[in-house]
Order: C-alpha cells, then sequence, then structure tokens
C-alpha cells in the first residue's frame, strides 16, 4: 500500500480508528484527507476510507455512506483485516460505535435506552482534541507525531484483542466461583493485568448471583475485593476494621488487604462484607 485517502473535513472515531489500524499493519505509508479521484479508486495501492461511495475490498475501497446495510468503515477495514469478530466479542464499546456513525446518536440512544443527552455529557475532551488535530490535517506522513500517535493507538488495539481472547481462555481454566454465604465470589491469582477480560469471563457464566470478585491488588502486596454490579448486599466498610485490610472506599465498592493472605483468609473478609438476606428482608 502506498497512501490513505481519508474524507477532508471534521474527523469522526469511525474514519481515525480506521486510519489507526491501517498504519499499524502497513509501514510508511502517507494520510491525505482529501475526496479521491477516480485513479484512487480504481489503484489497490490506495486505501479508499469513508469516502468514494464504494464498498470494493478487492480494490480496498471501503466506503459505507452509498449502502444502509454495511457497518461504519472502522469495521469494513477491521473486516478486511480479520480482527471484526474477535473485537465484537472483547469490546463492547466497538459495536456501538458503528451504530453512532451509521444510526447517529439519537437511534443509538434509544437503543441503549438512555436519553443521547447521556452520550453527549460523556464525550471525552482529550477525543475531541486528537480528532481536531486530524481534522486540521490535509496530509500526514511518518514524520508528524499525530501519526506516530495514531499507529502506536493501532498496534496497541490490535495487540490487546489477542491478549484479550487469550485471556478468557485462560480465565475459563484458572479462575475459579466459590459460595460465599447467599451469594458466590470469582477468584483468580492471575498479577498480570488481573482484570483483563474478567467482564467477558462473568458474562460468560450468566450467574447474577456472583456479587464480587478477588484478585492480585494492583496497588500493593495484597488481594483486591471488588463489589460487582454495585451488588445491594455487599458492602466492604463492613470489614473496614479488620487488621488485614490495608483500605476500603469511602463507597464500600473495593477493599485491598495489606498482605496476599491465603485464600480462605480473604473469602472470610468477603464474607463479613456480605449483607445477611434476613437482615435485608427485615430492613436491617
Amino acid at each position: 500500500m502506498k497512501q490513505i485517502v481519508v474524507h477532508p473535513g471534521n474527523a469522526h472515531r469511525d474514519d481515525f480508528m480506521a486510519v489507526c489500524v491501517l498504519l499499524a499493519t502497513h509501514d510508511n505509508v502517507k494520510v491525505f484527507r482529501r475526496d479521491p479521484v477516480p485513479e484512487d479508486l480504481a489503484d489497490r495501492d490506495t486505501y479508499v476510507v469513508d469516502v468514494g461511495m464504494e464498498y470494493d475490498p478487492l480494490r480496498h475501497n471501503f466506503d459505507h455512506h452509498q449502502d444502509s446495510s454495511l457497518p461504519c468503515a472502522f469495521h469494513l477495514i477491521m473486516q478486511h483485516l480479520g480482527y471484526h469478530e474477535d473485537a465484537m466479542q472483547m469490546f463492547q464499546w466497538y459495536p456501538f460505535m458503528s451504530m453512532m456513525d451509521v444510526k447517529g446518536p439519537h437511534k443509538a440512544a434509544a437503543h441503549l435506552g438512555v436519553d443521547s443527552s447521556v452520550l453527549f455529557a460523556s464525550s471525552s475532551p482529550i477525543e475531541g482534541h486528537i480528532l481536531s488535530r486530524f481534522s486540521r490535517m490535509r496530509d500526514l506522513g511518518p514524520e508528524n507525531l499525530l501519526y506516530v500517535l495514531m499507529q502506536e493507538l493501532g498496534r496497541e488495539f490490535i495487540a490487546m484483542i489477542g491478549l484479550k481472547v487469550a485471556r478468557l481462555e485462560r480465565l475459563k481454566k484458572e479462575a475459579r466461583v466459590v459460595q460465599v454465604k447467599h451469594l458466590k465470589a470469582v477468584t483468580c491469582h492471575i498479577e498480570e493485568q488481573p482484570k483483563m477480560s474478567m467482564e467477558l469471563f462473568l458474562r460468560s457464566l450468566d450467574d447474577e448471583r456472583i456479587a464480587i470478585c478477588i484478585t492480585p491488588s494492583v496497588r500493593g502486596e495484597g488481594w483486591e475485593l471488588l463489589r460487582l454490579g454495585d451488588h445491594s448486599m455487599v458492602d466492604f466498610r463492613l470489614v473496614a476494621n479488620s487488621p488485614e485490610i490495608r483500605f476500603v472506599h469511602a463507597n464500600g465498592f473495593v477493599a485491598t488487604t495489606r498482605t496476599r493472605i491465603p485464600q480462605e483468609q480473604v473469602l472470610q473478609l468477603a464474607a463479613g462484607a456480605v449483607i445477611d438476606a434476613e437482615s435485608r428482608s427485615f430492613g436491617i
């Protein structure tokens, strides 16, 4: 590939991320933000992204605006590169991103069951600044710091897909679900990025009684005990005075121990944070 042609004007997550993953998989490629000419659409060494009114992977043309059944250009590129299916499984934001681009924020918000103002209120000023910088570019080469950032982002994103897939398989083998009073906890001893793919593992279990996650802490030498789904019957403030406890959040949703105490002891702490079902039923 010798160049990427992407639409001019305001940049969006769709075209920005599409260019990022292309830069991650192709070295020393120039990016041009302009409308394509017929020669661009006919040239297989040119990727035409989110513009051109043509979807033809064989000629590397990836627009979706001419066909309402197509997903966003980022998804089309990910399908072409072979990462789409894993990304759909690994990242909750990934399918939603295409919906936002293709259907717009109001229909996307309706699908999520929230007011569209929630989406606008949660927009990131960091993302806004980077997209604004990309919007102002007419061309972009390896000598530009924004090019370097986009290439690194694409590489890390693709690498993360593989890491999350591998971690999910490891969790299925190593994580354990144990009874804690009338609830359950999931425990795992993996130290490096202990929360990676945990939400995917929990989703695969589909057990609403799992209310606590216990993993090695990333802040200190102990365990982290985390309340899942803001469960109303788990409050780690109940064990705040235990000598093994190093920290409890003021809202009671997370706690850490001072050391990596035996699992039997950390499960006792978890049990101490569970409000008895009988007490809750009587309003105690």
